[in-house]
């Protein structure tokens, strides 16, 4: 038989015609059921079944994980319209609120989840919420790391604490968060910005103010180096506009600077900004400037 027809656990079970009322639409008046149809036979279904228990596991019973097996259960199947496999329908007072169709990548899941769904994790990340809310940084810090150790699978707690790692200015410690993550949460754009913020914190050169840098850059204009010193710092200072005059004087004088760090970097810059946007978009066009 196969191992998804056997399921032990309290939140993650099998449902039958006999036992569908009682273990689906009655339970989902006090929890939401997410129903799982699916066939032996179907291949798409075999991918995401264990990511569906996965992702139920995570969430420790913040909502029930039912399977229904469509060969056996044709019924059931008629009666709900399942014309392709697998269908996964969430279920909440006793009727669906959403569903889809195929297997899906975890964090579409997990979106489909949130509108409906509040698990453990998600109120611990509240709570951090709150303390960040009210400066208090240490604690949230403290709370991230003992839900973290509570909830290991759930990446968003470690993109939150990895976050205050930076504004705390620890990009180490917030590197090594993140090498954490999954490999899907890699792909994800927020991840995507933490880890260019890490790389300007690490490259930033504390025993320098701004005003030492800045004078550095108006005695030598050449010294490229000193520019991107510069740069970094209104990176992290939010001076966008600064940062990337500086970035574009890079490009200008010295293309082969560090393998085109300075292109590289405003692109980088861009990213941050959300890759559009009056202020990107004018850059951008200064940038194509020069580079054609």
């Amino acid at each position: 038989m196969n191992e998804i027809e056997h399921i032990s656990v309290d939140y993650i079970y099998d449902v039958n015609s006999s036992t569908f009322d009682t273990r689906v639409i009655n339970k989902s008046h006090q929890t939401p059921v997410l129903v799982d149809f699916w066939a032996a036979w179907c291949g798409p279904c075999q991918t995401l079944m264990p990511l569906l228990r996965k992702i139920a596991e995570q969430y420790q019973g913040a909502f029930i994980l039912a399977k229904v097996n469509t060969d056996l259960e044709k019924e059931i199947a008629t009666q709900y319209q399942i014309r392709s496999l697998p269908t996964v329908a969430l279920f909440k007072n006793g009727q669906i609120v959403n569903q889809f169709v195929g297997a899906q990548p975890e964090s579409a899941i997990k979106k489909m989840l949130s509108s409906h769904v509040r698990s453990e994790s998600d109120i611990e990340l509240e709570r951090a919420v709150t303390l960040l809310n009210v400066g208090d940084n240490h604690k949230a810090v403290n709370n991230l790391r003992a839900a973290i150790d509570k909830y290991p699978h759930d990446d968003q707690l470690r993109l939150k604490l990895a976050e205050v790692l930076l504004e705390d200015k620890a990009p180490d410690q917030a590197n090594l968060i993140l090498s954490k993550v999954s490999r899907e949460t890699k792909d994800n754009d927020v991840y995507e910005k933490l880890q260019i913020r890490i790389e300007f914190q690490q490259k930033d050169d504390p025993s320098l103010t701004l005003d030492d840098m800045v004078k550095q850059v108006q005695s030598n204009p050449g010294d490229i180096a000193a520019r991107d010193k510069l740069a970094i710092r209104y990176v992290l200072s939010g001076a966008w506009e600064q940062a990337m005059e500086e970035y574009l004087e890079i490009v200008k004088r010295d293309r082969a600077y560090m393998n085109d760090a300075g292109r590289k970097s405003l692109l980088k810059i861009f990213n941050l900004l959300g890759g559009s946007g009056e202020m990107v978009n004018r850059y951008r066009a200064l940038l194509a400037q020069i580079l054609n």
